[in-house]
Parts: structure tokens; C-alpha cells; sequence
């Protein structure tokens, strides 16, 4: 099939579990797939500082991070932004402290854990490989250089429940990426409604398009994709939607189904 774009998942999609870069081969494969003439776009819940330490020297045609809400192009050129409210973030700060919920927002420079910094690195230093990248945020200022892009929490469901019983009006939703750690989006975002503009700017449908992932916050993804690809690794009500399942990411997956679907 000839794919006018390729959407591409960063975190048990393009890269295993306990992985720290793209492997040659799945680079090697993009690279194929962008000179037959796919665009090919990352689209992760990463921040664009730590998508970009795994992707290397790879070079996608835009790159989307924090969930789509930050958007560049192979320049570096920013193309869409979507900032958390002053109401929203307070609100997280606000529900967190109370209840020592490990909180951390997504700045141009890092991940500023405004809440039990310690905490968060204790929990993230086995088994993410971004955690470099986080640093403390308990002076909680550094939003007045610019509100966040995203947030993440430690989370059980007791705590989404009480959360959304005292400030459900604001319609943030939590999505589990990893046991109890949770991305925080706002209202109507998610990753195929922030590609729209660049697909369209682009002359390109969603049947045109692919689409990769592992996690919930690929549902919208592969719902709206022509081709929708789940990994073997990925949720169950992932891979329940999905055309096709790729073998699992620790196995080159998706350099496995480019090779043989799109090449």
C-alpha cells in the first residue's frame, strides 16, 4: 500500500521497554519509508527534549510530543502548541499537595515535578529512561516563564475518583501509561485531533495514513488512521481495533511491518 503518512508511537512502539535509542534497523526503515515519500510523524506523550534524545540522529517530518499539545517540523520550527489553562494547573497543584500525589508538567527545559519531587524520582529512575530530564519543581515557578504543555501524576483510581468528584468540571482526563503513572490531557486534546491541521496542510486524508502504537493514548490514533497497527506488546483494546498487529517492539515490529506492507 502507498502511505502518504506514517504516524509512529515512541514508547513500545519505535522503542522497547529499558531501550535507550532507536535501534539501526528501525531507523535504517524510516529512512526507506521517507524517501519513498511518506511523511513520517512521531507522535509521543514524551516531551520534545526526551523524544528527541531516543530518536538520535533520525530526523522525522514532525515530530509531536506531550500528547500533540507541542509540535515541530524537521526544522525545528514550531507548528502547534497547546498550553495547560492557569485554572487547570493550579487546580492538579492544588488536589496533589493535599494528598502528596507525585506531580510533575511538561516545560520547554524539563519536566518540573511541582509535587513530591523525591517521590517521582524514586518511582521513575527503574524503569523510564527520561528521567534525567526531571528535575525539582517545588519552588513551583516556573510556569511564570510559561504555562506547561502537559502534566503527569502517580495515581491510583481513589485518586482520580476524588480529583474529578472536586474539579471534574474542567474535563482533564488521565491516561495510564505505566501502572500508576498517568499522562494528564486536557479537555478534547489528544494526538489525531492536534495532526489534523498538519495532515491537512499537507494535502493528506486520514486514509492515506497510517498509524502506530502500544497505549491508550494511541486509541484516537489508529481509530481515525486508514491503517491502524497495534504492537503485540500493546493494550488489549489497542490491539482489539487494529488492522494489524505487529510483532512486538522488542522484535523490530514496526520495521518488520513497514518491510513488509509499505516498502
Amino acid at each position: 500500500m502507498d502511505l502518504k503518512a506514517a504516524i509512529f508511537d515512541i514508547d513500545g512502539t519505535l522503542l522497547p521497554a529499558g531501550v535507550e535509542s532507536l535501534s539501526d534497523e528501525t531507523v535504517q526503515t524510516l529512512r526507506a519509508l521517507q524517501k519513498k515519500g511518506t511523511k513520517v510523524i512521531v507522535a509521543t506523550g514524551r516531551a520534545l527534549f526526551a523524544a528527541r534524545a531516543v530518536l538520535g540522529g533520525f530526523q522525522p517530518d514532525f515530530l509531536a510530543s506531550a500528547n500533540g499539545n507541542w509540535i515541530v517540523d524537521r526544522s525545528g520550527a514550531l507548528v502547534h502548541e497547546n498550553r495547560m489553562t492557569a485554572e487547570e494547573m493550579y487546580a492538579l497543584v492544588d488536589y496533589c499537595e493535599d494528598y502528596e500525589i507525585p506531580l510533575d508538567f511538561i516545560f520547554e527545559d524539563g519536566y518540573y515535578a511541582y509535587v513530591e519531587y523525591d517521590s517521582f524520582v524514586q518511582y521513575a529512575e527503574p524503569h523510564q529512561n527520561n528521567h534525567p530530564f526531571l528535575l525539582d519543581g517545588e519552588d513551583q515557578i516556573r510556569h511564570l516563564e510559561g504555562m506547561p504543555y502537559g502534566a503527569s501524576a502517580l495515581l491510583t483510581d481513589r485518586d482520580i475518583d476524588g480529583f474529578q468528584c472536586k474539579y471534574g468540571h474542567l474535563g482533564l482526563r488521565f491516561v495510564p501509561f505505566h501502572k500508576i503513572h498517568h499522562d494528564i490531557l486536557r479537555p478534547g486534546t489528544n494526538k489525531a485531533k492536534a495532526l489534523e491541521t498538519v495532515l491537512r496542510e499537507k494535502k493528506i486524508s486520514w486514509q492515506e495514513t497510517a498509524a502506530f502504537g502500544d497505549g491508550l493514548n494511541d486509541q484516537e490514533l489508529l481509530s481515525e488512521a486508514g491503517v491502524s497497527v497495534a504492537m503485540a506488546n500493546g493494550v488489549p483494546a489497542l490491539c482489539r481495533q487494529a488492522d494489524i498487529i505487529a510483532p512486538d517492539a522488542a522484535q523490530q515490529g514496526v520495521a518488520q511491518v513497514i518491510k513488509k506492507y509499505f516498502l
